[in-house]
């Protein structure tokens, strides 16, 4: 292949250590132990994750579909007399595909390294990930927001019309809006964190270029929002907290309450514009979005 003889850049996009061993854009060995195994975990992490993911949507379907029906959960799982765990068993495979995605993505994007920053200033660490594009993340938002519709939404309009016919009090009730309640906030949470990570996206470089010139690299300013944002990413907190809230908005007509639903949509709108104003500020930390710093 040919190279830029001023980058040691390979026309395929590939750069080259000294002495030869071929790397890719992020400096990372595309040859050898380290690269084999950097496949394997890539593999397996998102089978992993992709598995459990499937795993506890089904789990969440057949729970809403057989508490709908009018069946305890015990009907179907007689050890679980609560139904509690069988509940629960969902949030456990979100929290395996989460890990598994974890180590697939960093294995297939990300770059580990130190951060040599101070405490409270800067992270020990540092991930340097290739972000995923527009469409992609798109197309995430999308998925979530369908996953809310249908775990919380479809509940709560098949019971306003009377499709929902079990008896107030019962087994069956209690477990069916337990789960929607459950999934319908944690779903919320998704979202939410997911439409404000891809407002971050779409509009972070282009504010860094147009006032990178007004940052002063170690002003309180500047290490406030290093610690908040490029650290912590707080903004997504606050969105999560936001989300959670509006997507148990709905709930307000389950209960015949006017006051449940327009306090959480308050919340969860105050909450979220917080979260907005956070993301389209969070360029004044000065440094590249695709970078991740932790202290642990």
């Amino acid at each position: 292949m040919a190279r830029d003889k001023n980058k040691n850049t390979r026309k395929d996009g590939k750069k080259a250590f000294a002495g030869g061993r071929p790397t890719d854009k992020q400096g990372r060995r595309t040859t050898g132990s380290i690269a084999r195994t950097r496949r394997v975990v890539a593999i397996v992490g998102n089978l992993i994750g992709a598995a459990a993911l499937l795993v506890g949507i089904g789990a969440i379907v057949w729970l809403l579909t057989l508490t709908a029906a009018g069946n305890s959960i015990s009907s179907a799982v007689e050890d679980d007399v609560a139904g509690t765990s069988t509940i629960a068993f969902p949030t456990l495979m979100a929290f395996l595909s989460m890990t598994g995605f974890f180590f697939g993505q960093f294995a297939v994007r990300g770059r580990w390294g130190l951060g040599g920053g101070a405490p409270l200033s800067g992270g020990n660490f540092t991930v340097e990930l290739r972000p995923i594009g527009v469409a992609l993340h798109a197309v995430f938002l999308a998925g979530a927001a369908l996953a809310w519709l249908l775990v919380m939404v479809l509940p709560v309009v098949a019971d306003a019309r009377g499709a929902i016919d079990i008896p107030d009090g019962s087994s069956a009730a209690e477990q069916l809006w337990f789960t929607v309640t459950v999934y319908g906030a944690l779903t919320g949470v998704l979202a939410a964190m997911v439409a404000v990570s891809l407002l971050k996206k779409l509009t972070y470089n282009r504010s860094l270029r147009a006032n990178e010139a007004s940052i002063a690299n170690g002003s309180p300013s500047q290490r406030w929002w290093r610690r908040f944002s490029h650290i912590w990413r707080a903004e997504l907190g606050i969105a999560g907290a936001g989300g959670a809230a509006l997507g148990l908005s709905p709930l307000g007509v389950h209960l015949d309450s006017a006051a449940y639903g327009v306090g959480a949509l308050a919340l969860g709108g105050a909450l979220s514009a917080v979260a907005v104003l956070a993301a389209l500020n969070s360029w004044r930390s000065g440094l590249p979005v695709e970078r991740v710093e932790s202290y642990t």
